[in-house]
């Protein structure tokens, strides 16, 4: 399969091959990256006008948990990757947490992600420094005295949070399910 240098502006890029070529033993395909207009006029030309069938042989992408089955709808995945180059850096993380969380199921997490049903913690090692965040931003120990806060088990209350959460890695972020 010929080399391809991924365009990191695209949410991602699949070698697209011809079927029949592929089975007669030669390879006939193209890397096209995703979303890429003028699609369908590709796809012609690869497919023999229309008379093989296509497959996605290989596939290059930045997107943790993204994975590109051989023989999905090419259209969709180009309509899938327009939706995701829109998308704001807290929903690709997001969304990146909802593929993991649903073992790749796209239209799931894009729908998770389009409801909003997420809160990203940024700068975070562990739980312990979640809990922290959300001590502080919730105000739990406003007016609780200094010498009193400074007894408050961080570790112990980002543990329960973790148990009675979902919570995903992504990079130095821990994205909330709900």
């Amino acid at each position: 399969m010929p080399h391809y240098d991924y365009d990191k502006d695209y949410p991602f890029a699949a070698f697209i091959t011809n079927l029949g070529k592929y089975n007669e033993g030669a390879l006939v395909g193209e890397w096209v990256s995703l979303p890429h207009e003028g699609l369908e006029e590709v796809l012609e030309k690869i497919s023999n006008s229309g008379k093989d069938e296509l497959f996605i042989s290989d596939y290059e992408t930045d997107i943790n948990g993204l994975k590109v089955a051989e023989y999905e709808d090419i259209l969709q995945l180009n309509e899938i990757a327009e939706e995701i180059e829109e998308m704001r850096e807290d929903e690709l993380i997001a969304l990146q947490a909802y593929l993991e969380q649903y073992a790749n199921d796209m239209e799931q997490a894009l729908d998770e992600v389009r409801q909003g049903n997420y809160r990203i913690y940024y700068n975070c090692d562990n739980m312990e420094d979640v809990a922290y965040q959300v001590v502080n931003d919730c105000g739990l120990l406003d007016g609780v005295p200094e010498e009193v806060k400074i007894y408050f088990d961080y570790e112990a209350y980002g543990r329960d949070m973790e148990i009675n959460g979902t919570f995903i890695q992504i990079d130095n972020s821990f994205v909330e399910l709900y």
